[in-house]
């Protein structure tokens, strides 16, 4: 490294000790404080000016490339905020981790309401998930039908049809989150038929499907509050922020209305229950995660280890399974029972042919010079199954001798992240949000880095790789652009982890005569 960039970096490092170590350590509360006025005002400025959902509900598909069109500035706005949100909120984490007292609970409380509150009033312009959730629910809530069974093409008419981006598939989601959808339409908008649509009409279904996210965000926040009073009192207030205040986590649960946070919920549930030793329940908590979303199914695995080895009685043992299978058994049937009408119903041939940012989807690109495309699908995703099974039976046997208040936690974040960084086929970059509540229950070190460092590349793929990949380079967005892509998103950690795995290796003493 040339010496006058070693001694940039160097001063660089040194200024920004100087300006953290005087807020965090002799003024951590008002540092709270001042973090959480000022990321306000960022998402009031940057976020909720820039795309704000009253005056664009008529715009569907609405994304940040047309929104650039007429402020050509627009991206490079959104990535100093986030830049700037990142510094405040970091900030933060740090006077978190030294402050006390009910004023700094109420900050960071009251912070996290304020952000969650202002980004309910944005636009959801990185993905139209949010509207592909209010029409399925719709198909569920107001006009009866099934959205495993029946496409959204058939409800052409609906007012919410315009704004869809998955048009012509049966529902991805498990049966829990469709009857929640459901149950959320048919009480905002069961009156909403007609094909004019009317500001009301949008603004009130995409807040009251916002309003959903939010409470299983503040269930969260409260289960992590918990589980962290119950294992390491002096990290639980710089656990909250470290969740409640992340802005990816703000941006994609509540200003882009992802329902990702719903499945962790009932995670970070298990968590607890199994931190009180309700072994069932915990399990149960775990099923109903699969219920809507699928992943929480490669954590039973170890769950149960932990179960069985804590319960040494063969009565036990024995009613434990017989409470796992029955309320298994009925949870499923429950969910599953309004929407049954074959295998066709779980999903899983649709999903097993999808690749998009990923080393799988480079991989299927490339397999395609030697394979026929459903072929070369059906290797890659046996493939990532079969090595992500693979990982979290071992994940589990390590829980299962590690004794630890944390050993199911860091099972499920290892499993999390081995799926998000090499076997998911399908990544898109809110998924970052799978990782970070586990991420808030370890102790600082290799792993909680690993977490921002992942953050930091999921943030980097919507607005600065793709940006200059789609938009300046006019790259290709046939399948070839997936060669180099994926692994351009998850080089930073895939560096950070190798990087982690070489400081962590056992050292070699040379014994010498």
């Amino acid at each position: 490294m040339p010496v006058r960039l070693s001694q940039l970096l160097l001063r660089l490092h040194n200024l920004w000790a100087w300006l953290q170590h005087p807020l965090t350590d002799h003024y951590p509360v008002a540092t709270l404080a001042g973090a959480a006025g000022l990321s306000a005002l960022i998402y009031l400025l940057v976020f909720v000016r820039s795309f704000n959902l009253r005056r664009l509900y008529n715009q569907p598909l609405l994304d940040l490339y047309q929104v650039s069109k007429s402020d050509p500035l627009i991206v490079w706005k959104v990535v100093a905020a986030f830049v700037a949100l990142g510094v405040l909120y970091w900030l933060a984490w740090r006077a978190a981790q030294r402050a006390s007292g009910r004023v700094a609970w109420f900050v960071v409380i009251g912070g996290a309401l304020l952000f969650s509150g202002l980004l309910l009033f944005v636009f959801p312009y990185d993905a139209a998930d949010v509207f592909d959730n209010i029409l399925r629910g719709r198909i569920t809530g107001v006009y009866g039908f099934n959205p495993f069974q029946d496409t959204p093409e058939h409800f052409s008419t609906d007012p919410f049809y315009p704004y869809m981006a998955w048009r012509y598939t049966t529902s991805m989601y498990g049966p829990g989150w469709e009857l929640l959808a459901g149950l959320t339409a048919r009480f905002v908008g069961a009156d909403v038929v007609a094909t004019d649509v009317v500001a009301t009409d949008v603004v009130a279904t995409v807040l009251a499907f916002k309003l959903v996210l939010v409470a299983f965000l503040a269930g969260s926040v409260t289960t992590l509050a918990a589980i962290l009073r119950r294992i390491a009192p002096d990290r639980a207030l710089a656990g909250i922020v470290f969740l409640a205040w992340n802005p990816l986590v703000l941006h994609e649960a509540i200003g882009n209305g992802h329902n990702d946070i719903v499945m962790i919920f009932w995670v970070l549930l298990a968590i607890w229950w199994l931190l009180k030793r309700h072994y069932t329940l915990a399990v149960l908590a775990l099923v109903v995660g699969a219920l809507f979303k699928y992943v929480p199914v490669l954590m039973l695995p170890a769950a149960g280890l932990i179960a069985w080895r804590d319960l040494i009685t063969v009565r036990d043992r024995r009613r434990f399974l017989v409470g796992v299978i029955a309320g298994s058994s009925l949870l499923i049937l429950l969910a599953y029972a309004p929407f049954w009408h074959g295998p066709g119903t779980l999903t899983l041939d649709l999903q097993n042919r999808l690749f998009s940012s990923s080393l799988p989807a480079a991989i299927y690109v490339g397999l395609q010079s030697l394979l026929s495309e459903e072929t070369a699908a059906q290797v890659v995703s046996g493939l990532a199954v079969g090595l992500t099974v693979i990982f979290a039976l071992g994940q589990a046997l390590r829980a299962q001798h590690d004794r630890s208040a944390l050993s199911f936690t860091r099972s499920a974040f290892y499993i999390l992240m081995f799926w998000l960084m090499f076997t998911g086929p399908w990544y898109q970059h809110w998924y970052a949000v799978w990782m970070l509540p586990l991420a808030a229950l370890l102790a600082p070190g290799r792993s909680v880095r690993l977490a921002v460092v992942f953050s930091i590349a999921a943030i980097a793929k919507f607005f600065v790789i793709t940006p200059v990949a789609l938009w300046v380079l006019h790259m290709p967005v046939n399948n070839s652009l997936e060669l180099w892509f994926g692994p351009l998103v998850m080089a930073l950690p895939w560096a950070y982890a190798l990087y982690a795995l070489w400081r962590s290796r056992p050292a070699v003493q040379i014994a010498t005569k």
